[in-house]
């Protein structure tokens, strides 16, 4: 794509552009917001066209003009520098000032009129006016969600793509492969304990030797080595593609001090220095880039295993003439359960005939709206919904409506699957949704809208996790190459599958460490027929046998990410022992963009359970009684009755003589297929045994019954539930589903998620 380079001179920016090179994106203009200069009208864009003999002569800032501002999105100490860009790139240069300032300091961004982030508006507006062919803008955000959901804003806008290669990257990684290609960024502000200005203002921080004291001062005193807790800034003098360098001789650099230990460059006279030789194309600036892996090493060797492992194993099939291909009569009515400020409504259906699939979602979400208002609560409320489509060919005309429903920041997660014909007679969409009602826990999103290497980006309105209460809902996630957005080895073969479900398991991963996810309380795989079953059941197994008796999850998820520039953590982490969390298996018609797989997780942060631990007790209560009582996470697996299938769950809160007293939890059960003529009300009655309070541990919130082929339909088996369960005030989510499989890949005729 033709992309905007959205510039401040330090070297994230410019290493960004690189990457987006690398990824076959074509730069054609440089834009930048610099600080009022006097005499020029705020509104005005400044073009800074490129020369192609002589470079352009210095101009330094005038006595009435700020060497930076105090901003909170935008770099601009050695602004001055800048207009030298075109010439040593041959692009243009689209500057205009900044008239905004921090008027919305959320880390998340909502569209406010006054904020600085709106004057990047006008600046991209104008570039595309005179590129019209520009589809993207490509930034250096390495680990700042607050510029980040800046930029994305802009672009939806706009509807521009966001690039953001750099983001979640290793920070000391990152400046070694910055020296690798030739860039010489050279600090011209220092804020942190540990950095003087004497003596690191214009140093090159990519220097072996300046990466070395970064990396003592990141165990002495917790300093971000690539500068993203604001401890430095640096201004790009040279690089790949380069027609030649900016120097600044030492004449010519003054060091400003301010208070606390600040102290930024103020640039008096510059030059440019031209290179011999004709300019280079754009290729050619990253012939020496190093691209990141796609694979964390413990996935890459999940695949190389399950490869190896798994090439005889499919799990079992029912026989095809017990699968029913309708999905029978409807669903009677949606169903609401409350358990604290959580709300569960489920089975949201049109409630009269639609003669388009555009008016059948309006008519779905209006019901939803209806269903918020009589909770008093709005759509930003929700945490996350789940979408079962008959046909995945409608998605897109239903995801418009949908998205015109979820304005504000961080939109719920969504799983989004096509049951096919196993949907109820006349229902083309069935939607759920989980609902936390205000409280005074602050509702933590994670919603990333760029390209990186990352993880996919989520360009519609779906957060990759939202949580509230310390529980964690993360989205279906499924195997799209991040960096192009593109199905991996979409293919058929066992080969393309394995692939495309270990992929999704680390995208997963991934986006529960962002999220601060230390425990997994649950997964569902849904997947396209036995072979992706298959692959699904490997690679969970595999990636929890290689930490079983070492870490469990807390290791997985809670290890210390900060590396030394050779790759190595600083010493073992000890963490507690923890066991393979449950997992059901279910196939479907079919998911998004055509994957074999998509992964479905729960996670839970720990911390809650000491906040909550302090609120619940008063000065009154007996501290023997307190002592007691048992606080923290618990796991638990047993065999079912049946003695082929397991059930298992990971638990949270506090129990007080083996009751829950507080807390919840995520218990999977896999029920063996029936040979009882009535299948649906036999496994209705079984699950409505185990779901119980005495059984479970917790009293449960929501249900979410998977109903295989072989059980019957869902229309069947919902009238066998009202039978069984009247009594019992609990949401439940019935799923159509082809088949199911416990964790060990073995059939079974109906799972159930408990919550």
């Amino acid at each position: 794509m033709d992309t905007i380079a959205l510039i401040s001179g330090g070297k994230d920016s410019f290493f960004s552009l690189l990457h987006a090179i690398a990824n076959n994106h074509r730069i054609v203009a440089l834009a930048n917001l610099h600080p009022p200069t006097p005499g020029t009208a705020p509104t005005t864009t400044t073009t800074h066209h490129p020369t192609t003999t002589t470079p352009p002569t210095y101009t330094p800032a005038s006595s009435t003009t700020a060497d930076e501002l105090d901003s909170f999105m935008y770099q601009t100490v050695g602004h001055t520098l800048l207009p030298f860009y075109p010439h040593a790139l041959s692009l243009p240069l689209y500057r205009r000032a900044i008239t905004g300032h921090s008027a919305d300091q959320n880390l998340s961004y909502t569209h406010t009129p006054d904020d600085e982030t709106e004057d990047l508006l006008p600046l991209l507006s104008h570039i595309i006016a005179v590129h019209p062919s520009v589809k993207a803008v490509c930034t250096g955000a390495i680990l700042s969600t607050y510029q980040r959901t800046r930029i994305e804003s802009v672009c939806a806008r706009l509807g521009l793509t966001s690039l953001s290669y750099l983001w979640q990257r290793g920070q000391g990684e990152l400046l070694a492969e910055m020296a690798g290609v030739g860039l010489e960024p050279r600090i011209v502000k220092v804020a942190a304990v540990g950095l003087d200005a004497e003596r690191w203002v214009w140093r090159c921080v990519v220097d072996p030797k300046a990466r070395r004291e970064l990396e003592g001062l990141r165990r002495r005193w917790g300093v971000h080595v690539a500068g993203e807790g604001g401890e430095y800034e640096t201004i790009v003098v040279d690089g790949p593609g380069w027609r030649g360098r900016i120097e600044v001789e030492e004449g010519q650099r003054e060091i400003v001090e301010g208070a606390g230990g600040v102290g930024h460059l103020k640039v008096l006279g510059a030059r440019f220095v031209e290179r011999e030789g004709e300019p280079v194309g754009q290729e050619e600036w990253v012939k020496d880039l190093k691209k990141p892996d796609l694979w964390d090493k413990v996935f890459a060797d999940i695949l190389r295993i399950i490869d190896t492992e798994n090439e005889n194993t499919t799990p079992a099939e029912p026989p095809k003439s017990a699968i029913p291909l309708s999905g029978g009569p409807s669903i009677s009515t949606a169903q609401t359960s409350q358990s604290g400020n959580l709300v569960f409504i489920t089975n949201l259906s049109s409630p009269s005939p639609t003669t388009t699939i555009t008016e059948e979602a309006q008519s779905v979400m209006t019901l939803l709206s209806q269903n918020l208002s009589t909770l008093n609560t709005t759509f930003s409320s929700i945490t996350s919904t789940t979408l079962l489509l008959r046909s995945m060919s409608d998605f897109a005309a239903i995801n418009s409506i949908y998205s015109s429903f979820f304005t504000a920041p961080n939109p719920p997660s969504r799983v989004t699957v096509s049951v096919g014909p196993r949907l109820p007679e006349n229902t083309n969409i069935l939607l759920s949704a989980t609902i936390d009602l205000p409280t005074k826990s602050p509702r933590k999103g994670l919603h990333v809208q760029s390209r990186s290497y990352w993880a996919p980006a989520n360009i519609g309105p779906y957060s990759q996790a939202i949580n509230v209460d310390g529980w964690a809902a993360l989205a279906g996630m499924v195997p799209l190459v991040p960096s192009s957005m593109e199905v991996l080895n979409a293919g058929v073969s066992r080969a393309d599958v394995n692939a495309q479900a270990v992929l999704a398991l680390q995208h997963m991963w991934r986006v529960a460490t962002a999220t601060e996810i230390t425990v997994l309380l649950g997964c569902v795989a849904y997947v396209v027929g036995p072979v992706g079953a298959a692959a699904a059941t490997a690679a969970w197994k595999e990636l929890w046998r290689g930490w079983k008796g070492e870490a469990g999850w807390k290791g997985l998820f809670g290890a210390d990410e900060d590396e030394d520039e050779d790759g190595e953590d600083d010493e073992p982490v000890e963490v507690e022992t923890g066991i393979r969390p449950p997992l059901l298996i279910v196939s479907v018609e079919e998911l998004p963009r055509g994957c074999a797989v998509e992964w479905a997780g729960v996670g839970f942060d720990p911390e809650w359970i000491q906040r909550v631990r302090g609120e619940y007790y008063t000065d009154d209560d007996n501290d023997a009684e307190k002592a007691s009582d048992d606080w923290g996470v618990k796991t638990c697996a047993e065999t079912c009755s049946s003695g082929i299938v397991t059930s298992s769950g990971v638990y949270y809160g506090g129990w007080s003589n083996g009751r829950s007293i507080c807390g919840g939890g995520v218990g999977i059960l896999c029920l063996p297929v029936s040979s009882e003529e009535d299948r649906c009300t036999t496994l209705a009655k079984e699950v409505a045994e185990k779901v119980s309070a005495e059984v479970m541990g917790f009293d449960a919130a929501e249900v979410r019954v998977y109903i295989p082929a072989v059980t019957g339909t869902v229309g069947e088996f919902s009238e066998a539930w009202g039978r069984e369960m009247c009594e019992v005030k609990v949401a439940v989510m019935f799923v159509p589903v082809g088949q199911v499989w416990d964790c060990d890949g073995q059939l079974a005729g109906l799972g159930v998620v408990v919550r």
